[in-house]
């Protein structure tokens, strides 16, 4: 996920390094880009976690951070109503970026693949 953000958003190089757990990581240098831009804070502790599943929840926060989405007033889905990235979850929808997983549901703690992270980041950035 860090590597797809940074080649999509070509964000600066930054000498800091923000995570106690990336070091040796292919994706060091992306991850800390990530952390340099504020798109990502880490899962706590001052660790990124990177062999962690991203869920969808936090796929919506990466994304509505990484391109700075305004907020929504509608709430999209059903699902998500107990989720802290409830508000990104509706930017992101809002955005036109992502639909759900059904009409009416997000499935905020569904895992987030590849493919859909493609399609995240294509819809996000355009054509």
């Amino acid at each position: 996920m860090a590597a797809f953000l940074d080649r999509a958003l070509s964000l600066p190089p930054t000498a800091n390094d923000y995570f106690n757990d990336d070091n040796g990581s292919p994706f060091e240098i992306s991850i800390n880009r990530l952390a340099a831009a504020g798109i990502s804070t880490g899962c706590g502790g001052g660790n990124y976690c990177p062999n962690a599943t991203v869920t969808r929840a936090e796929m919506a926060s990466f994304l509505a951070r990484a391109f700075n989405l305004p907020a929504s007033p509608t709430d999209w889905f059903t699902d998500d109503d107990s989720s802290i990235h409830e508000d990104n979850i509706n930017r992101v929808a809002a955005a036109g970026i992502t639909t759900g997983c059904t009409a009416t549901t997000f499935c905020p703690n569904g895992a987030t693949n590849r493919e859909q992270m493609a399609a995240f980041i294509h819809r996000a950035v355009g054509d």
